[in-house]
C-alpha cells in the first residue's frame, strides 16, 4: 500500500469506480439499449422503404419516357393535322383568289364595254350637234 499513499489514493477511488460503474450501466440499459434498439427498427424500415423509393424512381422514370414519347406522337399527329389543314386552306385561299380575280376581270371587260359604248354615243351625239351649236355660236358673233 505504500504506492498507494504516495499517490494519495485512499478507499474513495472504490466508491467513485463503484458510482462510475453504477452510472455506466444505468446508462447502458436506459439510455443506450433503447437508442440503440431505435436506431436498428428504424434502419430496417429504411431498407424497405430504400428499395421501395428505388423502385418507385424506376416507375417514375419509365413513365416519364412513355409520356415523352407519346407526347412527341401527339406533337407531330397535331402537326400532321396542322400541316394538312394549312394546305387545304391555301388552296382555297388561291381558288376563292382566283375566282375573284376572274370575276373583276370579267366586271372590268364589262365596264370597258359599256364606257366604250357609251363614248361612241356620245360621240356621235356631239357631233350630231355640232352644225347646230356652230349656228348658234355664228349668231351670237353675229348678232
Amino acid at each position: 500500500m505504500g504506492i498507494l499513499e504516495q499517490l494519495q489514493i485512499n478507499i474513495s477511488i472504490a466508491y467513485q469506480f463503484l458510482i462510475f460503474m453504477v452510472g455506466v450501466t444505468f446508462l447502458a440499459v436506459y439510455v443506450f439499449a433503447p437508442y440503440t434498439e431505435a436506431l436498428l427498427q428504424r434502419e430496417e424500415r429504411t431498407r424497405g422503404g430504400e428499395g421501395l423509393a428505388e423502385e418507385l424512381i424506376k416507375q417514375a422514370s419509365e413513365l416519364k419516357q412513355q409520356y415523352e414519347s407519346k407526347a412527341r406522337e401527339l406533337n407531330s399527329e397535331i402537326k400532321t393535322i396542322y400541316d394538312e389543314h394549312r394546305t387545304e386552306a391555301g388552296t382555297e385561299y388561291q381558288d376563292i383568289v382566283a375566282k375573284a380575280r376572274a370575276e373583276s376581270a370579267k366586271i372590268i371587260e364589262e365596264t370597258r364595254a359599256r364606257v366604250s359604248v357609251e363614248i361612241a354615243e356620245a360621240s356621235k351625239k356631239l357631233k350630231e350637234e355640232i352644225p347646230a351649236v356652230a349656228d348658234v355660236i355664228s349668231k351670237k358673233l353675229l348678232s
